[in-house]
């Protein structure tokens, strides 16, 4: 067996553990679910020991939506879909704001979304919601790692700092959003030993070099060796108000209500 697959089954069966530990003896499990190779990968994990049940939200022409979709057929997990509205969207927003405060507009609405989805699995009588969090910062999943890359400055240095970093917002982000529907967001990404494995791995084995637009590639070979279709594992990394459609729906209202297209604009709106 060759390093890499010596390193792979390691952090596979680090991750497994976690999941195990994070589900417990519940019979079925809500995943936050976006269709990339995170979520795809916690889902696979946790249908060893519970039932998932998957959550996307997005809009009619999303594509989280449809990779969700691509995705949850090769599992075989049942997927429950929150279609984006300017309703729920407006309503998202304000909660959201009054729980987080307002801090900048990428952290409302990456909060929005989750404040949808929580508000969905809270309805479904469930009591924890896991989710593939962290495993971008761990695995250089964003681009600005490539871009630091291409610059001449060590990518190590940001994803460390990203790291040490995230647990303070979580815990004045996604944490209070789920909490205040009695809800712990759990990701096995976050788990010691996971953490302790991702670190030690050459960050050439996830960022390759400066013009690698996929990264994330020992997640990538895990994802395959649980049967994620090709068209999930070489998905390229879609910030979440991308792949959700949410940026665009809020671009729309704000035409319609004559406000410049922008989100800044949009929440200026919903403050007043």
């Amino acid at each position: 067996m060759s390093s890499c697959n010596d390193r792979n089954e390691k952090l596979t069966n680090a991750l497994s553990k976690s999941v195990y530990n994070l589900i417990g003896a519940r019979k079925k499990i809500p995943i936050s679910f976006s269709g990339g190779i995170d979520s795809y990968i916690t889902a696979a994990l946790a249908k060893k020991y519970s039932n998932p049940i998957l959550y996307t939200i997005g809009n009619l022409t999303a594509k989280d939506i449809l990779y969700s979709k691509i995705a949850s057929k090769s599992l075989g997990c049942p997927l429950e879909i929150i279609n984006l509205t300017d309703g729920n969207i407006e309503n998202g927003i304000r909660n959201t704001i009054k729980l987080i405060g307002q801090k900048n507009s990428l952290d409302v609405l990456i909060a929005t979304s989750f404040y949808l989805i929580a508000e969905r699995i809270s309805k479904d009588d469930f009591d924890v919601c896991l989710s593939g969090q962290g495993a971008d910062e761990l695995f250089f999943g964003y681009d600005k790692y490539r871009r630091a890359l291409a610059d001449g400055n060590n990518p190590n240095d940001l994803r460390n700092k990203d790291l040490i970093e995230l647990e303070d917002l979580f815990l004045n982000r996604e944490y209070k959003i789920f909490e205040n529907f009695n809800l712990k967001l759990l990701s096995p990404f976050f788990d010691e030993e996971v953490k302790k494995i991702g670190i030690q791995i050459e960050r050439e084995h996830n960022l390759r070099d400066a013009n690698d637009d996929l990264r994330k590639h020992t997640l990538r070979e895990i994802a395959r060796d649980l049967g994620a279709p090709p068209e999930i594992v070489a998905r390229k990394k879609k910030a979440f108000q991308y792949g959700s459609g949410i940026l665009q729906n809020i671009r729309k209202i704000s035409k319609e209500k004559n406000l410049p297209s922008s989100l800044n604009a949009y929440l200026e709106y919903i403050k007043k």
